[in-house]
């Protein structure tokens, strides 16, 4: 059976996220530039629809659980009344009281989707319409957390990591970047980012421990090689797991003291997006063990309220990513 494209009506807020993780995940087109929605939404279909499934017929067995304990229906008007029970649901479980479906998405199958879509047309739809039933399940998809919305997207690749984590077998990535780089790597974990933005891998590279986001990857095959962590190695992934996955420490990072001005204190309380975690705070000092980058990344944005008491490696980075900044600027008007 071939469907033509299907017009999908949502609220703003769902239209939005899909767009977003289109753009996030690196569903482009051949620009390299613009989302490719339509090969997002395939994979979200190909990924989460069995997930989706379950949870209806989940929901669905309840509904007829109950109608059975407390009536004296048949079993046809048992059923059929839990069926228009779900649909109805299906229809309004998305509009949280004050939303409107007032956007529209555009899903065509492809001949990777078109085997779902007929299975989900002919056995799933509970008296509501396909195009009903695909907006309850994106709806759905959009209400997890974007880490978790990362694992679906990526569940091939996430599982087949994963396995190899638990039988200490190398991989063969190849990444999605430009170059398509391809690489052997020691998966060690995974670790999520403490925002719930992102899964990051952590893996070994030669002699190297690094991260990558899980979005990063493109295809994955496990190889019959074991993998191996000496002590220094695995006390590095537990220190990026604790501080921060995306952020990568080096082997030889000190402790980083940092003094807080009054007002310096309240935008650390405010900005929690990669903030790091102090071991000590003593009045306006903080000492952190986490990454240098991290640090940076962070406190950068803090202005003349910071102070990076030690060491003078993280004291020069900061120096000259303000002097850089400055300087750009000394000649204007």
């Amino acid at each position: 059976m071939e469907f033509e494209k299907i017009k999908i009506y949502v609220t703003k807020r769902v239209a939005e996220i899909l767009e977003k993780d289109a753009e996030t995940f690196e569903f482009l087109k051949k620009d390299g530039i613009m989302p490719n929605k339509n090969a997002f939404l395939s994979q979200l279909v190909l990924n989460y629809w069995e997930y989706h499934k379950q949870k209806q017929l989940d929901l669905y067995n309840k509904i007829l659980e109950t109608i059975k304990d407390n009536t004296y229906l048949d079993d046809n008007k048992t059923k059929n009344l839990s069926s228009l029970i779900i649909g109805k649901i299906n229809k309004e479980i998305a509009t949280e009281l004050v939303d409107k479906f007032d956007s529209t998405i555009s899903f065509k199958p492809t001949k990777e989707t078109e085997a779902v879509v007929s299975y989900i047309n002919e056995y799933l739809l509970f008296n509501t319409s396909l195009s009903e039933y695909f907006r309850n399940m994106f709806v759905s998809y959009c209400a997890l957390p974007q880490d978790m919305r990362e694992q679906i997207i990526f569940n091939n690749q996430y599982n087949t990591i994963l396995q190899a984590i638990k039988n200490k077998k190398s991989i063969f990535v190849t990444l999605n970047d430009n170059k398509r780089t391809r690489l052997e790597i020691s998966p060690y974990s995974f670790a999520r980012s403490k925002e719930e933005i992102h899964i990051y891998l952590l893996f070994k590279h030669s002699t190297a421990c690094k991260s990558i986001k899980l979005s990063k990857i493109q295809s994955v095959t496990m190889i019959d090689k074991d993998t191996v962590f000496n002590e220094e190695e695995e006390k590095l992934f537990k220190k990026m797991t604790k501080y921060g996955p995306q952020f990568q420490p080096t082997f030889n990072e000190k402790d980083i003291v940092v003094r807080l001005t009054p007002k310096g204190q309240q935008l650390y309380h405010k900005i929690y997006i990669h903030r790091p975690i102090p071991e000590i705070i003593d009045n306006d000092k903080m000492i952190f063990k986490c990454s240098y980058s991290q640090i940076v990344q962070y406190f950068s944005r803090f202005g003349n309220e910071v102070e990076i008491i030690s060491p003078i490696e993280v004291q020069q980075i900061i120096y000259n990513f303000h002097y850089s900044f400055v300087a750009k600027y000394s000649n204007k008007p």
